[in-house]
């Protein structure tokens, strides 16, 4: 009797635990979400070209709020300013969870939530940048080898031939494959395979226009003296 009692008990604190498990891990996908979006919305590079002088950014250039448009429009000090920023922005709410919930689905949902937030910005008429700066920094938080990844191949590329769009998509394309790989061969939790290949189709998506300029060979390239050809 005593045996079956306590088998009985066993049995209902194993299906709270999992009711536990499951509540927190759908507390911090939509707690993760909310903050990922409402971090990612802050539209730096918009806020940092009026408090220089007034000037929208997204009146010039890509008619983007990243850090790209940014250096054309204002030059490289605030570029790199606006890049940290909106780098912070997608690494902060990730380590967010990490600290309160240690979920990796978490973690995905905070990641793709502030790159979804940038590019669609709450605070900025839903109008910001293409989101690699924010999926750069939220990598970084999630899986540094990840950013790795893309900084290995994006890098040479920009040093190569100066078109940022071409070697943001190459660097985005390799890091969903790696951190898929090493997912998939157990380095990493399954969960982030979702976050690299949403983001990889985030990217796509925001840099829809540049991949029609890179077919027909009309992208902009980057050059010092803040013109884009």
């Amino acid at each position: 009797m005593r045996a079956r009692r306590y088998a009985a008990c066993c049995a209902v604190a194993n299906r709270r635990n999992r009711t536990t498990g499951v509540e927190v891990v759908i507390e911090a996908w939509i707690v993760g979400g909310l903050i990922g979006y409402l971090l990612g919305s802050v539209p730096t590079g918009l806020w940092i070209g009026k408090w220089r002088g007034g000037e929208d950014i997204r009146a010039s250039g890509s008619g983007r709020t990243g850090a790209t448009n940014t250096f054309r429009a204002l030059g490289l000090r605030w570029s790199v300013t606006v890049l940290v920023l909106d780098a912070v922005k997608g690494a902060l709410p990730i380590l967010i969870v990490m600290a309160v919930w240690d979920s990796p689905t978490g973690e995905v949902a905070a990641g793709l939530a502030a790159v979804v937030g940038h590019q669609f910005p709450l605070y900025a008429g839903f109008r910001g940048g293409r989101g690699a700066a924010t999926a750069l920094g939220a990598m970084i938080a999630i899986m540094p080898m990840g950013a790795l990844f893309a900084l290995g191949t994006a890098l040479p590329i920009l040093l190569r031939v100066k078109v940022m769009s071409l070697a943001t998509l190459t660097g985005a394309t390799s890091a969903a494959i790696g951190i898929s790989l090493l997912a998939a061969y157990g380095h990493a939790p399954d969960a982030y395979i979702a976050y690299a290949v949403g983001t990889w189709l985030l990217v796509l998506v925001g840099h829809k226009d540049n991949i029609e300029r890179i077919a027909s060979g009309t992208e902009r390239v980057l050059s010092m003296g803040r013109t884009a050809t």
